[in-house]
C-alpha cells in the first residue's frame, strides 16, 4: 500500500470523529472558520471557462491532493469547459456546522458573480456527503454533482433502510435535528432524481468504509448515472472511479449538451 492509500484509510479511522460529534451538516450556525481557503485551477490563464468544478475533499488528505495526484490534469485534458476550485473543507468546518455557509459565501456565490453560468460538485468520501448537504439546502445553486465513495452513515442506518424494504419503504423513526444520518436518508427519500439535479455515483464495491451506503444511494438513481467497480476506499481507487466519472460526463449526450451550449454562449459574448 502507498503512503497516500495509507493516508485515506487512517483517514477512515478519524472518521469516527463524526459519530463521536453528531454533527447536524447545515448551514445555520455560527461563522467561524471564515473565510474557507481554495486553490484555484484555471482550464484557461487567459480566459475563464463558462462552468465551475467544486472539488471536495475527504477526511484523510488535504485539498492539495487534487493536484498532487493528477486529477486536475485529467479533467483539462478531457477537454470539459471547466475551470476548477478546491476548497479547503475540512473536518472542523462540518463540526462547526457551518460546512454549508461557508461554501456558499466563500465559494458559490463569488463563483456566481465571476458569471459561471453552472457550477457542479465534485464529493469524495465525507466531500460527498458534504456535497449532498449542500444540494439539499441549496439545490438552485447547484447544476450537477458528482460522488466518489461518498460516506452516507454509518451500517446500522444501511441495514434499517434495507429491512425497511429499499429507501422507498423506509420511514425515519424519529425526527431529531441532530440525527445527520436520517436528515440525509430523509431527504434522499423524498426526491426524484430523474428530474432534478443531475447526480452520478461511482463506487468501490469492496469499501469497508462506506459499506452499503453507495449501493442503497444507486438504487435511488438513474442506472446511467452510476458506476461502481472493484476497489477499497483507497486513493488509487477512487481516483480510477473519478476517472471514468468524467469520462462518462464527457460522453454524456445530455449533459454534454447542457455544457457545449454554454460554452458556445460563452464563446459569443467574451
Amino acid at each position: 500500500m502507498d503512503k497516500l492509500d495509507s493516508n485515506v484509510l487512517t483517514g477512515w479511522r478519524a472518521i469516527v470523529m463524526l459519530l463521536l460529534a453528531s454533527v447536524l451538516l447545515s448551514g445555520c450556525a455560527s461563522t467561524g472558520y471564515a473565510p474557507m481557503q481554495s486553490l484555484r485551477y484555471p482550464r484557461d490563464e487567459v480566459q475563464r471557462q463558462p462552468n465551475l468544478l467544486v472539488l471536495i475533499r475527504g477526511l484523510g488528505a488535504d485539498h492539495t491532493i487534487f493536484a498532487k495526484e493528477g486529477i486536475v490534469d485529467e479533467i483539462r485534458d478531457l477537454g470539459l469547459p471547466f475551470d476548477v476550485i478546491a476548497p479547503n473543507a475540512h473536518f472542523g468546518y462540518y463540526q462547526a456546522e457551518t460546512f454549508v455557509q461557508r461554501l456558499k459565501e466563500d465559494v458559490i456565490e463569488p463563483a456566481r458573480r465571476q458569471g459561471y453560468e453552472q457550477i457542479w460538485l465534485a464529493g469524495f468520501s465525507m466531500g460527498g456527503l458534504g456535497s449532498l448537504i449542500y444540494l439539499r439546502s441549496h439545490p438552485e445553486d447547484i447544476d450537477g454533482v458528482l460522488l466518489t465513495s461518498p460516506f452516507l452513515g454509518w451500517p446500522g442506518i444501511h441495514s434499517e433502510i434495507q429491512q425497511a424494504g429499499g429507501i422507498s419503504e423506509w420511514v425515519p423513526n424519529h425526527r431529531d435535528p441532530k440525527d445527520w444520518q436520517r436528515m440525509i436518508w430523509s431527504w434522499i427519500s423524498q426526491q426524484d432524481f430523474n428530474s432534478q439535479v443531475p447526480i452520478w455515483l461511482a463506487y468501490g464495491e469492496n469499501d469497508i468504509v462506506t459499506r452499503a451506503g453507495p449501493p442503497l444511494l444507486a438504487t435511488a438513481l438513474p442506472e446511467s448515472r452510476v458506476f461502481s467497480a472493484p476497489g477499497n476506499h483507497t486513493v488509487s481507487t477512487l481516483k480510477t472511479l473519478f476517472r471514468q466519472q468524467l469520462s462518462m460526463l464527457a460522453n454524456q449526450r445530455q449533459l454534454t449538451t447542457v455544457v457545449l451550449s454554454s460554452t458556445e454562449k460563452a464563446a459569443s459574448t467574451f
